[in-house]
């Protein structure tokens, strides 16, 4: 009956078994009660339970089932001793309660119906009831909890309450009660009522603010949330209050936030807002909804919520989402790292055994603690160390958050004073404890890096006998109550030095590994690494004698400390959990993943791991920076920008890695180029996001600073792009400067550190010589420039450039600016701001620190007279002024220096010129001593009377033009002046006892007299001022200072001034000038002296003058070059930008963030070469070719030294007459007129790699096929570069070819490309194989590079000369080593000579003796009739890298109408020994009777006029294939061909080469027989219709292939390696090659311009004439170089064909005579499964490499480790790179899962962050990884990895049901391989010789050609048709591992597949007809006597090795072998 009223549950689940007894058994009446009372009443409480669950169990109806009063029962028991909770269980109680609520709405029909109201009470009652005795049964009971999670399960749960949920009546009440439920607290149950029927309670957050507790039970929430959103989608009133809770749940404490976000409702609720209609949302609800979304992001960001937001973020109409963006926005915020949480009594604890104490060298430990509150009493425990129960230390934090140390003895407690730990934040503790006194002081405590407190104790002792240890984090203890957060925990056995903990703090908690790394500074921020800058730069000032310390010791590479010192490291990473941490009390054990000796930390109590995902991690993992860089492109409005930006800050701003990738990308060019087309978009907001980023701090300025010098000098420093802003953008921006060099108390850290090597200075310059900013904004430009001076007052930074700048401009006419420069210079107001700096330059100067360096730097004396120039403005004369006046300020030697420069006489001359008021000020100012300074001393005392000959002399040419108006009240002001001191200053009367000063003065006096006497009116004013000069004359003639004849002079002239006024005034007072003047000196003398004096001067003066001149000319060529050069580099720089498109191309491919679906995707044959230079390889047709330089990661997170501050040099200054005086002059214009070079490599000097020198350059074309590309060929010192579409000009500079006569470029013969891809390509010279000539259209002018990664290069030189200098050159440069991926046989361990690995680096050296090893390895089968044609091939010449000079193959069969194929019989072959014309009778009687007709008229006879090869032909045959289509339109003039003469028809082309009188005679092209792709039209392209008819598109294949291209293909090479062809293939070789070439006899001679030497092109002038012959040698063809002389001599044909000559079996053939070895080959111990088998060739043996590890090729010594070490694994993951098991270097942060060598200088790794990165392996000095690329496409860990470097291509298996295919060459996404969704990819292989690629997950086994064509899918689960037993199938049990058996070529193709059950299938692989069908050839049992698991296979040569999860390695052999 129990099952019956179990339903519906019976159904999906029985009950519970039996569990163990944990109950006393329960007592029978009658027996002697001996029982304790507490145990009587425990059994009496049992027996209630009993009762009360079967009573539930017999109950017959509904009211029963949740009857009150036996549901209130249970409950009450269950609350008075917890182990009736597992009576409750073994009682099946929890099914028994379900199914009572199941059941609570089945109405019962009877004769009585209770009202509805009382029926809605009692499920009311009822439910309430079940819910809290399903709460109670589980809290705190971990048995209960796992069974009820485990059996019962939630699902159940779900059901049984579902009915309740889905009633209109009910549904408030249960979601309230699963709220309830899940938070352990039956108060809420009632809530959603309330709301519902209180709607405004929701919006204004009442009742939710204080019930809401920790969640205890998740599933319960989430169960809630699945209903509404299932349900009620529509109820916006429940979705609100659904919100609201969540949200309150998430605001309340850290855990609950934490387990919100790991619930996967952020998933489903960004589904949700993307499927509803914005309008149809609420306010409220938005905001709520948006503010939980807010706090769930901190947190539960994975990368699948980011694939959400970012696709959100963006509409269909590439619009943005401002919410969205906001969100996001929020979440880059995040800085949560993975840790611990922990509630009351909670602890990690490790057990150590045999330890007497803490280590006797002394210890450090480390943590990172996050409290959300203190403790109310008890200091919470952080750390202790006890020995049994003996602590000998603990940490603790109190509840002021103060740190508690206490000892071994209880007095032993000491209290930090300065050190607490604050509330919420992560804070970052180190205690470090020194074992001696003698350290003092002993301990010392670092909070956040910095030493807070110290204190001297006595070290712990330790115990006299060993005992078990425990390291305990948190606090288990009973009476604990705290909550705490903990992560990366560390305890180290020796005292870490002081400023170790600093760098560890700078670290973050988000660090998790051990401080191995030799690149630790590369995991640093921005922040932290300015933050270590500014402690080392004030270090290493304040430090008397700096050394190395720790901290810059671990900077420049050494590890952190020793990983044998760790003790243990505790982070969520290194930890595995057994059982549950659900909240429930328990205890369970958690273990690093140790070896040696294994450790386990047992979690005690409430202890909770928390995997944090932020979103700054999930968009790294998505595409890094680049999403936030288009999401910026994308924006159009200021509020979009200014999110955009935030996106894009804080993303980068918590995140090396996308630091990382934004400087590898070159992002801030990128977004310094984005914002430029955007600056009218930036507001304030986005200034300050973008500011704030690069160091800025708006709320403190003072605390300003640049932590980012790549961004800086990218955004900020882009002039340009400020001055497009809004204006009060611009003068935030110019501000901005003020406040990091003069405010901030960083400036000197800015100046010296930071804007050192940004030159602002120049920067500032140049921008005043533009038009970018308005006149407004001069000023600010000006003042940023002064304060930048200011800061960094330096010779090269700020004197010289500043100097420079004022001699070119101050006085310089304003000149056209040349025509590459109108753009951008403006030369209309440069005297103006030229004058500005000027001013700026005084104010700079008045520093005696800036003047002492301005005088070192230059001969300051010359640099005024510069200044000064020969006509200044009245603000330049003012300002040169000022600088004499500082001058003589700092010493009054000046004075005389200056003159014996004739500096005064200079100053005399040209001063008037600039007079003016402010200038007179100036004068007066010198004269006096009183620049700089406002105080003015009584009486006034003249400093310097040198400067009053240039102030008479600007008085006497103001009084020459005082008619003028502007000029009297100045000339006035200087009279009154003269009156002035002349009464006021003894010093100053004294300057006029020189006659000439008295002289000057009694000039002007005369002159002005003089004029005024002709002056026809006398103004008033004039008077005046007559009236004052007549006093200051009457003055100096009553001083004795002053000479007799010139008083006499002077009273002359008053007499004549004073006749002036008697015309118009009364009785004037006579002047006796004998009374006044007494005879001193002879008159005659002192003017003879005068004259002499002044005809010296005037020459020193004029020769002076003429040489400033010359100064001036040469400093304004030298600023023009460089005003030129900085327009031409940032033009290039701008242009280089431009072009940067690698941060685009991870979100271009098909899985990329925003994919569009495309209707088709485009591709193109790759010239990537795999073996035998087959180019079968396809890539995307539009993936950009060109791969610009890209930046160096870290660059701007370096860590640097303080500057030292270099010696200043002083100066001599040369007096003019001394002999040097002459080359001085010239030297000082050296000093400011630098050499500016013109760069004429300016287009190409971003291209080179970082410190390399162009050596060589020369104008070279590519050939592609039929195209020529011009460009430069460029030897650098370490690479070469070719670089399209520049050519170098005859002036040596590199211009655009678009832009150049086509003379300098034109390569005779070529079809130029310009407007095509432009690609830039470098090569180090290690990666040179080899080159070789070439010709080119019968030119021998080329030559052909080929490099080790599998590409070529054609470049044809203008003549042959410059070809030899280039190879010469080359000669010396490229290395002669060999490739390290060579695959050269050993010995015997590889018995088939894998020769196919041959590339173009082979080939390229095949002459004489190579062909001869060649020849003679083809006859004794060794290699493939395919393989010796390429090698034939190549030596004569041909090469695919040209179009007209293409490998040519045979026809080989003449059978294209047969159903079936018979390659046994003669007739399906061509007979090879004729050519193609004379294939029939009839052709061949054609073409002999052609050849007797033109021999008969006397010209050169040939027998056919179309050749077998030409360029025509190639482009015919590969007219579906991209580039061959467009170079087939361009030799047709544009247009496709009549649809009739196209390639369509493979019977048809045949018939036309070998029958057709009227055909051709064309041979074919290894195509044919690889690349099965250019047989179909998968373009699309319209080759029109036929006459029939028909539509041209794939090409008709013969009725064998069944319109399969690839079985037409392997059919066709078939036919190639048979035996008949193999016999036969000498005579072609001879007609092609050999002796028959060109002979009449074997009618096989061609048009005589296909022949070598026929045609000399360099010969014919007339441009016609050449292109018509060139159209004759694309036409007509060109036979290759002749080879041999004599019958090519036969193959060896006896034995089995198919194997080497002397080889009796192999595996393809034998496969049934495998025997596995009797002893394995290899013992790695039964703890190690073989992960890989690698080869050594050189030790010539197999090298087993266990799990997380890989060993170099051919270098078992030489390894890469990953996974766990002694301290256990970490998340973020390491590789070691170990060298005869000694690590030598340490990358961590990798998360690597799996690896794979391409070859020995090539690393392929995937890892569990989803990421694929290419690695560049170095073997010198050391081995060495180095990051080449980091790949994204996989949304899953990478599980399995492959790579050929054979065929530049990686292959990856990911948990997210994809293999995709990348291009090692180039580092992108190529296309991926799908299984079955759902399905890890587990195993992938790469067969080197054919490209194929199989791939496996557990139900499919599939494999593709190198182009993911798939050729055949299968399921290893199902059987395989086999001509082998039935019984032999493929096993179900999944495969482990595969390997290709590796040949030349090989007719059955071996695919050997291991599994888990011991069996490895020898599969191949055939067509049935209908499809590709996989076929099993053989099954192999591993012998062992037990199951074993297939872990590794390798094929060497004809032998199988496989590796076991037993770590032996066994061989399979043949026995005859």
């Amino acid at each position: 009956m129990l099952r019956t009223l179990l339903t519906p549950l019976v159904a999906t689940f029985n009950l519970s078994p039996r569990l163990t007894p944990t109950t006393p058994k329960a007592p029978v009446f009658g027996e002697e009660d001996d029982l304790a009372p507490e145990d009587f009443a425990r059994d009496v409480l049992i027996e209630l339970m009993r009762n009360g669950v079967e009573k539930l169990k017999v109950a017959e109806d509904t009211r029963s089932r949740i009857e009150a009063i036996t549901l209130s029962e249970i409950h009450r028991v269950m609350l008075e001793d917890t182990c009736t909770k597992d009576v409750f269980r073994e009682m099946d109680g929890f099914l028994v309660v379900m199914n009572a609520m199941s059941t609570a709405l089945i109405e019962e029909e009877g004769p009585v119906k209770e009202p509805e109201e009382q029926v809605l009470q009692n499920i009311t009652e009822g439910t309430r009831l079940i819910f809290t005795i399903l709460s109670e049964a589980i809290y705190e009971h971990s048995e209960n909890y796992t069974y009820f999670e485990r059996t019962v399960g939630y699902d159940s749960f779900r059901q049984a309450a579902q009915p309740l949920v889905l009633d209109s009546r009910t549904v408030d009440w249960v979601l309230g009660l699963l709220l309830s439920l899940s938070l352990h607290n039956f108060s809420m149950a009632g809530l959603f009522g309330i709301l519902r029927n209180n709607s405004q309670l929701i919006s204004r957050g009442s009742g939710l603010q204080s019930d809401f507790g920790l969640i205890y039970y998740p599933d319960a929430l989430k169960l809630l949330c699945s209903f509404t959103q299932e349900h009620f989608t529509d109820d916006a009133i429940l979705r609100l209050v659904i919100y609201k809770v969540l949200e309150r749940l998430s605001a309340t404490s850290h855990r609950n936030k934490a387990i919100l976000s790991d619930m996967g409702l952020l998933e489903s609720l960004i589904a949700e807002s993307r499927s509803k209609l914005e309008t149809s949302v609420s306010n409220d609800e938005r905001s709520v909804k948006q503010k939980l979304l807010k706090r769930l992001l901190d947190m539960g960001a994975t990368p699948e919520v980011g694939i959400l937001l970012f696709r959100k973020a963006v509409k269909d109409n590439e619009t943005l989402d401002l919410e969205t963006l906001d969100l996001l926005r929020s979440g880059m915020k995040s800085k949560w790292p993975n840790h611990f949480s922990m509630e009351s009594k909670a602890a990690l604890c490790l057990d150590e055994p045999r330890v007497k104490g803490l280590p006797v060298t002394g210890f450090t430990f480390m943590t990172w603690l996050w409290f959300e509150k203190f403790p109310q009493s008890d200091p919470q425990p952080v750390f202790t160390f006890r020995i049994e129960s003996r602590s000998l230390f603990s940490l603790s934090v109190c509840a002021d958050g103060k740190l508690q140390l206490r000892g071994t003895a209880e007095r032993d407690i000491f209290v930090s004073a300065k050190g607490r730990v604050p509330k919420s934040r992560w804070t970052h503790v180190t205690v470090v404890y020194y074992p001696h006194r003698a350290s003092n002081p002993t301990i010392r405590v670092f909070v956040d890096g910095l030493l807070t407190d110290t204190a001297n104790w006595a070290y712990p002792k330790s115990e006299s006998i060993t005992a078990v240890g425990t390291y305990v984090l948190g606090d288990d203890s009973e009476s604990a109550n705290g909550t705490l957060c903990i992560t990366s925990s560390y305890l180290l056995s020796h005292p870490l030095a002081d400023d170790l903990p600093r760098l560890v703090h700078h670290l973050g908690p988000r660090y998790e590994a051990y401080f191995q790394s030799g690149e630790i500074i590369k995991f640093l921020t921005y922040e932290a690494s300015t933050s270590l800058n500014i402690h080392i730069s004030a270090t290493t000032l304040e430090a008397a004698s700096p050394g190395p310390s720790a901290l810059l010791k671990t900077i420049k590479g050494s590890p952190l400390v020793s990983e044998q010192s760790i003790i243990f490291a505790l982070h969520t990473a290194n930890l595995r959990t057994d059982g549950n941490d659900k909240g429930q009390e328990h205890e369970h054990t958690v273990s690093p993943l140790m070896t040696q000796p294994r450790r386990e930390f047992r979690a005690v109590g409430d202890a909770r791991v928390i995997k944090v995902h932020t979103l700054d991690e999930a968009m790294w993992r998505i595409g890094g920076a680049s999403i936030a860089l288009r999401l910026i492109q994308l924006a159009k409005t200021p509020h979009e920008v200014s999110r955009a930006l935030g996106i894009l800050t804080e993303g980068l701003r918590n995140s090396w890695q996308n630091s990382e990738d934004m400087e590898r990308l070159r992002g801030y060019d990128v977004l310094g180029d984005i914002l430029r087309s955007k600056n009218a978009l930036i507001n304030v907001t986005g200034y300050e996001i973008l500011f704030e980023f690069l160091g800025m701090n708006f709320r403190t300025l003072d605390q300003s600073t640049i932590v980012n010098t790549l961004a800086y000098r990218a955004v900020a420093l882009d002039f340009e792009l400020w001055s497009r802003t809004k204006p009060d953008i611009q003068r935030l921006h110019m501000e901005h400067f003020r406040i990091l060099l003069s405010t901030s108390k960083h400036k000197r850290f800015n100046a010296k550190q930071r804007f050192a090597k940004l030159s602002l200075v120049r920067k500032l310059l140049f921008v005043l010589q533009t038009n970018w900013y308005r006149d407004q904004m001069i000023p600010l430009v000006v003042h940023a420039l002064q304060i930048a001076a200011e800061a960094e007052f330096t010779v090269d930074d700020a004197v010289k450039p500043i100097v420079s700048f004022l001699a070119a401009n101050l006085h310089e006419v304003a000149a056209p600016s040349p025509g590459s420069m109108k753009s951008v210079v403006d030369n209309s107001h440069t005297r103006e701001r030229a004058e500005r700096v000027l001013e700026a330059l005084v104010s700079v100067l008045y520093d005696r620190q800036a003047y002492n360096n301005f005088t070192s730097a230059l001969p300051v004396t010359r640099i005024y007279l510069l200044l000064l120039g020969d006509r200044p403005s009245p603000t330049v004369a003012r300002n040169v002024l000022l600088l004499i006046g500082i001058s003589i300020n700092v010493s009054t030697s000046f004075i005389r220096k200056f003159e014996l420069v004739s500096g005064w006489s200079m100053v005399k001359t040209v001063l008037p010129y600039g007079w003016d008021g402010t200038v007179h000020r100036a004068a007066f100012d010198v004269l006096l001593g009183r620049v700089g300074s406002d105080s003015k001393p009584s009486p006034p005392t003249v400093l310097c009377p040198q400067i009053l000959p240039a102030i008479l002399a600007s008085l006497q040419r103001g009084l020459t033009r005082v008619p003028a108006s502007p000029w009297e009240p100045i000339v006035e002001l200087l009279v009154e002046e003269l009156i002035n001191l002349q009464a006021s200053s003894p010093t100053f009367r004294q300057i006029f006892r020189s006659q000439q000063t008295t002289q000057q003065f009694v000039d002007a006096f005369s002159t002005f007299v003089k004029a005024l006497s002709s002056a026809a009116e006398i103004r008033h004013s004039t008077v005046r001022l007559l009236e004052k000069l007549s006093h200051f004359g009457l003055s100096l003639a009553l001083d004795n200072s002053v000479g007799s004849t010139q008083q006499r002079q002077i009273l002359d002239l008053l007499q004549s001034s004073q006749n002036l006024f008697q015309s118009g005034a009364g009785d004037s007072t006579n002047i006796d000038p004998n009374v006044i003047v007494g005879s001193r000196r002879g008159f005659g003398s002192r003017i003879l002296s005068s004259r002499l004096s002044l005809q010296v001067g005037e020459r020193t003066l004029l020769k002076s003058l003429s040489r400033l001149s010359d100064w001036r000319k040469t400093v304004i060529d030298s600023e023009k070059k460089r005003i030129r050069k900085t327009v031409l580099d940032l033009r290039e720089h701008r242009r280089q930008v431009s072009r940067l498109h690698q941060w685009i191309l991870v979100l271009d491919c098909e899985r990329s963030l925003w994919t569009q679906p495309e209707p088709s995707k485009f591709w193109r044959l790759d010239e990537t070469e795999g073996p035998y230079r087959v180019r079968k390889k396809l890539e995307p047709e539009e993936e950009k070719l060109s791969i610009p330089r890209l930046g160096d990661s870290s660059g701007s997170r370096l860590i640097e030294t303080a500057d030292v501050v270099s010696p200043t040099v002083s100066r001599v200054e040369v007096p003019p007459w001394a002999d040097t005086y002459e080359a001085s002059v010239t030297d000082m214009g050296g000093d400011l007129a630098e050499e500016i070079e013109e760069d004429k490599h300016r287009r190409v000097r971003h291209e080179l790699e970082p410190g390399d020198i162009i050596e060589a350059v020369c104008t070279v074309a590519r050939i592609a096929g039929v195209d020529s590309s011009p460009g430069l060929l460029i030897l650098g010192r370490t690479h070469l570069y070719m670089l399209d579409g520049l050519i170098e000009n005859d002036d040596g500079e590199v211009v655009d070819a678009k832009d150049a006569p086509k003379k300098l470029f034109l390569i005779p013969g070529s079809s130029l490309e310009l407007n095509g891809p432009q690609r830039a390509q470098r090569w180090t010279y290690s990666q040179i194989g080899g080159f070789s000539d070439r010709t080119f259209l019968f030119r021998d002018v080329g030559l052909e590079f080929y490099f080790r990664n599998n590409m070529s290069l054609l470049a044809v030189f203008a003549n042959k000369q410059q070809r030899l200098d280039i190879t010469q050159r080359l000669s010396l440069s490229v290395t002669s080593k060999s490739p390290g991926d060579t695959l050269t046989p050993a010995g015997n361990l590889l018995k088939t000579p894998l020769f196919g690995k041959m590339s173009a680096r082979v080939l390229g050296g095949s002459r004489g003796d190579e062909l001869a090893t060649a020849q003679g390895r083809w006859q004794a089968r060794e290699i493939s009739n395919f393989t010796y044609l390429s090698i034939i091939n190549q030596t004569s010449g041909r090469t695919p890298a040209d179009a007209t000079q293409y490998p040519v193959f045979p026809w080989v069969l003449q059978d294209y109408s047969s159903e079936t194929l018979d390659l046994t019989s003669p007739s399906a072959y061509r007979d090879l020994s004729k050519p193609m014309g004379a294939m029939t009778e009839a052709r061949a009687v054609d073409a002999f009777q052609r050849y007797q007709n033109l021999a008969s008229v006397g010209e050169k006879p040939f027998h056919y006029g179309t050749h077998f090869s030409s360029s025509m032909i190639v482009c015919h045959f590969l007219i579906r294939l991209s580039p061959f289509n467009r170079m087939f339109k361009t030799l047709q003039g544009g247009d496709w061909d009549l649809a009739d003469r196209l390639f369509s028809d493979m019977a048809r082309a045949y018939d036309s080469a070998a029958t057709d009188v009227r055909g051709d005679v064309r041979e074919l092209i290894p195509e044919f027989f690889t690349c099965p792709e250019f047989l179909e039209n998968s373009a699309n392209f319209d080759f029109g219709v036929q006459q029939t008819g028909e539509r041209v598109h794939d090409v008709k294949l013969p009725p064998w292939a069944k319109q399969d291209p690839l079985l037409f293909i392997e059919m066709n090479r078939k036919a190639l390696e048979s035996d008949y062809v193999s016999e036969n293939l000498p005579a072609w070789i001879d007609l092609i090659w050999g002796y028959k070439q060109g002979d009449p006899e074997y009618l096989n001679v061609f048009h005589p311009l296909s022949y070598e030497g026929a045609i000399d092109l360099d010969s014919i002038t007339d441009d016609l004439e050449r292109e018509a012959t060139v159209g004759i040698i694309h036409n007509f063809g060109q036979t290759p170089r002749k080879l041999f002389n004599q019958p090519h001599p036969q193959r060896y044909m006896h034995g089995i064909s198919t194997l080497p000559l002397g080889q009796l079996s192999g595996i393809a053939e034998d496969y049934k005579l495998l025997q596995q070895s009797a002893k394995p080959r290899r013992d790695l111990g039964a703890s190690n499964p073989v992960e890989d088998l690698v080869i050594d060739l050189i030790g010539e043996k197999i090298v087993p490499c266990p799990p997380g590890t890989l060993c170099a090729p051919s270098r078992p010594y030489e390894r890469i480790e990953w996974g766990p070490t002694r301290l256990g694994a970490n998340a973020d993951g390491e590789i070691r790179v170990m060298v005869d098991r000694k690590v030598v270097q340490v990358l961590e942060f990798l998360s690597c899962t799996c690896a794979a060598f391409a070859d020995a200088d090539n690393l392929v790794t995937g890892s569990a962050d989803h990421l694929v990165r290419l690695w560049q392996v170095a073997h010198s000095p050391s081995f060495s990884l180095t990051l080449l690329h980091t790949l994204r496409a996989h949304t899953g860990p990478v599980t399995c990895v492959a790579a050929s470097k054979a065929w530049a291509v990686a292959v990856t298996g990911s948990k997210d049901g994809s293999a995709v295919l990348w291009d090692l060459n180039r580092g992108v996404y190529v296309r991926s391989i799908w299984h079955e969704e759902g399905e890890a990819v587990e195993c992938v292989a790469i067969n080197e010789s054919t490209g194929y690629i199989v791939t496996c997950s557990r139900t499919t086994l599939a494999l593709h050609t190198i182009n993911a064509r798939p050729i055949v899918p299968i399921s290893p689960s199902k059987p395989i048709p086999t001509p082998l037993p039935a019984a032999t199938q493929i096993p179900a049990n999944p495969i482990t591992s595969l390997a290709f058996l590796e040949r030349d070529y090989s007719p059955v193709p071996v695919l050997a597949a291991g599994s888990e059950d011991g069996r490895i299938s020898l599969l191949t692989w055939e067509h049935t007809g209908e499809r590709w069908a996989f076929k099993v050839l053989r099954e192999l049992k591993v012998s062992g006597g037990r199951r074993v698991k297939v872990t590794a296979l390798k094929f060497v040569g004809e032998m199988l090795y496989h590796g076991e999860d037993t770590g032996k390695v066994y061989s399979w052999e043949l026995p005859d072998n």
